[in-house]
Formats: C-alpha cells, sequence, structure tokens
C-alpha cells in the first residue's frame, strides 16, 4: 500500500493508507459550518447524514427544558443537544442549505421527531418545501416504550431527500434499481443501545446509508457526511468505491471515525 495524503486544500486534513484509491476520504475534526463554508459550490455530488436530534430538550411543566445530565455524557461537552426550539431550527436552516450549495445532487437527511425537534421539524419542511423530492420512512421494526404515559411509541424516523435542480419530480436522474423494486419505506433494525467510548450510542445501521448509496449514487462519485459520527456513512462509501468527505466536532468520535475508515481503506490489501 502507498501512503497517501490528501491533496485538499484545506487546513485540516488526515493521514490515510490508499491503495489502488484515486482520491483519499478527507476527514475534518470541526463545525461542520466551518468545513462547509471552505467549500465551494457543488464540490461534492450528494450529502448523507443524520444530525442531533436535539434530544435533551424536554417538556417540563408546560415549558421547555434541557436534560443536562446526557447532555454532558453524550458529547462531551463538546456540543449541547438541548437548544431551545428556535435555535435548533435556525441552525439546521443553514446546515441544510449549506448542504444544498456544496453538493450538485441529492440531500439525504434523516431524522426522528421528538419533542425537542418537533416544531423545528415542521418548520424546515416548510421552509424547503420546493426542494424536497421525496421522503422516506425508516421502518425500525422495533421499538422501546414510550418514557411517559399517553405518548406513542415512536418506531420509524424521517429520511428527507433534497433536490435542489428536479425537486418538482419524484422521478430521480439516477436509479440503481428496477422499476417497482424499492419502496419508500425502509424496514431496517436499528443498532442496539451501546454507549462504550467504541461506538456511537445513535449511529446509523450500515444498511441505512448502504441502501441509498447503492441505489442512488454512482461508483465513483462524492459524498459529504456533516455529522459523521463514528464514520458509518464514510465506511460504506469505500467498500462501494465512492469518494468520502466528513466532518464531525467530537474529538473521540473523529478518533473512532478516521480508524474505522483507514481500516476499510486497507482491506481490500489485507484480505
Amino acid at each position: 500500500p502507498v501512503f497517501g495524503l490528501t491533496t485538499d486544500p484545506h487546513p485540516i486534513w488526515t493521514l490515510f493508507l490508499c491503495p489502488e484509491m484515486e482520491e483519499c476520504p478527507r476527514l475534518f475534526n470541526e463545525d461542520c459550518l466551518e468545513t462547509m463554508r471552505k467549500m465551494s459550490d457543488n464540490e461534492v455530488m450528494h450529502c448523507i447524514t443524520s444530525p442531533p436530534y436535539n434530544i435533551n430538550l424536554r417538556i417540563h411543566s408546560g415549558k421547555y427544558t434541557k436534560q443536562s445530565v446526557k447532555e454532558r455524557t453524550k458529547y462531551d461537552g463538546s456540543f449541547c443537544d438541548a437548544l431551545p426550539m428556535e435555535e435548533y431550527f435556525e441552525w439546521q436552516k443553514k446546515v441544510i442549505s449549506e448542504m444544498l450549495r456544496v453538493s450538485s445532487g441529492l440531500v439525504f437527511y434523516n431524522i426522528q421527531m421528538l419533542t425537542g425537534n418537533k416544531v423545528a421539524l415542521m418548520k424546515l419542511l416548510g421552509h424547503f418545501a420546493y426542494q424536497i423530492k421525496e421522503i422516506i420512512i425508516w421502518d425500525k421494526v422495533f421499538c422501546e416504550p414510550s418514557m411517559s404515559d399517553r405518548v406513542l411509541n415512536s418506531s420509524f424516523e424521517f429520511i428527507i431527500i433534497f433536490d435542489k435542480n428536479n425537486s418538482i419530480s419524484r422521478q430521480f436522474d439516477f436509479a440503481g434499481f428496477e422499476r417497482g423494486k424499492l419502496s419508500n419505506v425502509f424496514r431496517i433494525k436499528k443498532n442496539g443501545g451501546n454507549s462504550s467510548s467504541e461506538t456511537h450510542s445513535a449511529a446509523f445501521p450500515r444498511s441505512l446509508p448502504y441502501l441509498l448509496i447503492k441505489n442512488f449514487t454512482r461508483d465513483g462519485e462524492s459524498v459529504y457526511d456533516p455529522f459523521m459520527g463514528t464514520g458509518t456513512v464514510g465506511t460504506v462509501c469505500v467498500e462501494l468505491k465512492r469518494v468520502f468527505s466528513g466532518s464531525e466536532i467530537n474529538e473521540a468520535y473523529f478518533q473512532i471515525a478516521k480508524r474505522n475508515i483507514n481500516n476499510k481503506v486497507i482491506e481490500p490489501e489485507l484480505f
């Protein structure tokens, strides 16, 4: 294998082993908005991501309140997952707008409707109504009982597909599936809960980005994940020969993602 440095003009780069790869993965340990501000229009082909869900904003006595213990445990102080509703909306509006700017193709945005993001999510759907091409329902097959009485169990999440070029049509410019072979409901079991330092407690199940990348992108196309976590999208991109870049603000998750993606890069040489 040949050692390769990313030739990216940005100030943050990572050393990878890149056997027989035209372009190495690019990883950025920073706020994704900082990364995207340094990216040109249409720099990548697609974006696939799942943002923080604002899970620690709860309701107590009819008012929003922060659940601070989980916030500290999950992100170790690097990010507040309990933003006021309007701040969360404005933040995600900026993130989606930037993803649409830096990508020339599709944006896949996975989110679950929770108390801490419900109003913001509804506002986002309205704000980007003319850029939404399709909505996939991720049926998680099994779900834990709700945390409170008189609340429905939540067994699904949204995968909102944005298209700045041709959202008026539900027909995709490229589809890796035959007519009638793929529905807009994905039945995929979610990952089991795991709070260890080696995993992300809300990581994608691998088969979710696999289906998206396999069916909606071509070999050699580039994919950016602004909330990379431990690098699930990146490892699938390497496996399917897509060019990957990703941002992660949390140092611990970033190091895990770097290792996971690098291991996937050198895997063909080892096996």
